[in-house]
């Protein structure tokens, strides 16, 4: 089996983008990859802040590629970026539930269709409980600090990776060495996620 680590960034176009070509890649390969969502290291000068000229100029950039036109994707520049950790630390919950791929999705939906504050827990438990995470133990995993703990080791493995933006990904075969992981930068298309995939790993070689 494959594993896709993904680091991203709830409010970044491109980190959604991604998202989706994972989603279609894992229904490509009938479920033989499995991803896990990590935390990068997050820019908290930017929270509670007006979204940038040109990060309003690249959601209309992210429209024109073409899974988004795929998905009819919807790409509104929130009023004010907010803290996105609570999300984070609930899509390593939402790992824990084989759950990353469409919890991720559900946020990016909140965030760019629905304008939900993501930075409140209500919300964030509401978006769980819609991909049929259990939201009470949610809820006990981020008043207990263990999910913050996994967080901030992930955004620790970001910058250890050297990695200087979202998205950001390790590919390679499950329960293997992670130093025999590729590291990728950037938002990385459908096929070309398939031209990196290792096919001898999975069965069938699809």
């Amino acid at each position: 089996m494959i594993q896709i680590q993904i680091w991203g960034d709830f409010e970044c176009p491109y980190s959604y983008l991604q998202t989706l070509a994972l989603m279609k890649l894992t229904k490509h390969y009938s479920n033989q990859i499995e991803v896990l969502w990590r935390a990068p290291e997050l820019n908290t000068s930017r929270e509670n802040a007006a979204p940038s000229k040109s990060y309003v100029e690249n959601l209309t950039i992210a429209l024109a590629e073409p899974i988004a036109q795929e998905n009819t994707l919807t790409l509104n520049a929130p009023v004010l970026l907010k803290d996105t950790w609570l999300a984070q630390e609930s899509a390593c919950y939402a790992n824990q539930q084989g759950l990353s791929l469409p919890f991720a999705l559900a946020v990016f939906e909140a965030v760019f269709s629905k304008a939900v504050d993501i930075s409140i827990e209500e919300e964030i438990l509401e978006i769980a409980a819609q991909v049929n995470m259990n939201a009470e133990r949610l809820r006990d995993g981020l008043n207990s600090g263990i999910l913050t703990k996994q967080t901030l080791l992930d955004a620790d493995e970001f910058k250890t990776y050297g990695f200087q933006g979202v998205p950001a990904m390790l590919i390679g075969e499950k329960n293997f060495s992670p130093r025999s992981f590729s590291p990728i930068t950037g938002y990385t298309t459908f096929e070309e996620l398939v031209e990196l995939i290792p096919a001898n790993s999975l069965i069938g070689n699809k």
